[in-house]
């Protein structure tokens, strides 16, 4: 049987890493303090969306790769 793992880039599920604080967004969560609905992808966030920990805007941060 032949198993193919999903991309979570191309599904829309990439998670996003801040680089100051390590906040982790996850689109599946999404982040309802900052009124964003689960299901919104990194690239659909508001322009004026800041981190929700340490407030640094949507540039400071990186795709996140887990090492699991």
């Amino acid at each position: 049987m032949n198993v193919k793992e999903t991309d979570p880039e191309q599904s829309g599920n990439q998670e996003w890493m801040c680089a100051e604080c390590g906040y982790i967004y996850d689109p599946a969560e999404g982040n309802l303090e900052t009124n964003i609905r689960p299901g919104v992808p990194f690239d659909k966030l508001p322009e004026d969306w800041n981190c929700p920990v340490c407030d640094r805007p949507k540039n400071q941060f990186t795709k996140f790769v887990s090492q699991l």
